[in-house]
């Protein structure tokens, strides 16, 4: 069985009607618009321009005045006992020569020199480089410090000093150990006399470390 489309649902069937409608509605809108605007050319609408207006004003040219050169300066007359000289009399302009053609020159600049002598700074040898180390002639006993002695602190400190030729303490390094104990050890190594230590038979100076012990009795 061929099923077809009814012909109230085919669309093809209705273009021809609405095409008609359609042509004669647009013919009925466009003579509505003949008929209500005739004439649809209009006239730009123009602006009336506003006139400008130039005026010239004469200006005056500008001059440069020139001042006038100052008055001379008034004659001021000088006061003298003198009777001979008359009271007109003032002082005169006088023209300085200031050539400095006819003066001696200066001297010549000679620069001084002084020459300051350094002191050569004795040389401080190392101790393992010395065919003799410095030895303690005396060994003072170092002061036991009393806030220690009540504490019960007991130390073994070691102080650095360096030994000049003569076998004096010329400097005191570091000071390692309880910290209570430092100044005792200071002044007593500042009184320890050595041995020099020698350098190819030579006496040096040299840094030594020396231990001293804190012990309680």
């Amino acid at each position: 069985m061929i099923r077809g489309k009814k012909p109230e649902a085919d669309l093809r069937l209705q273009y021809p009607r609405v095409f008609r409608i359609s042509l004669l509605a647009s013919a009925i809108l466009n003579g509505l618009v003949i008929l209500l605007y005739p004439n649809p050319e209009r006239e730009a609408y123009a602006a009336p321009e506003k006139a400008i207006i130039i005026q010239l004003e004469d200006i005056p040219e500008t001059r440069q005045e020139r001042r006038p050169p100052p008055p001379p300066r008034p004659v001021v007359p000088i006061a003298t006992d003198d009777p001979d000289i008359p009271d007109d009399v003032t002082i005169e302009e006088t023209d300085l020569d200031m050539s400095l053609d006819d003066l001696m020159p200066p001297p010549p600049f000679v620069e001084e020199v002084f020459e300051l002598e350094e002191e050569e700074e004795e040389e401080i040898v190392e101790l393992w480089r010395v065919e003799k180390q410095p030895a303690p002639i005396n060994w003072p006993q170092p002061v036991y410090p009393e806030i220690a002695r009540k504490a019960g602190i007991e130390d073994k400190v070691f102080v650095t000093v360096l030994v000049d030729k003569e076998g004096n303490v010329e400097k005191i390094g570091d000071v390692k150990g309880a910290e209570v104990f430092h100044e005792a050890v200071r002044e007593a190594v500042r009184k320890v006399k050595f041995t020099p230590a020698l350098q190819n038979e030579k006496p040096v100076k040299v840094w030594v470390s020396m231990p001293i012990t804190f012990k309680l009795r």
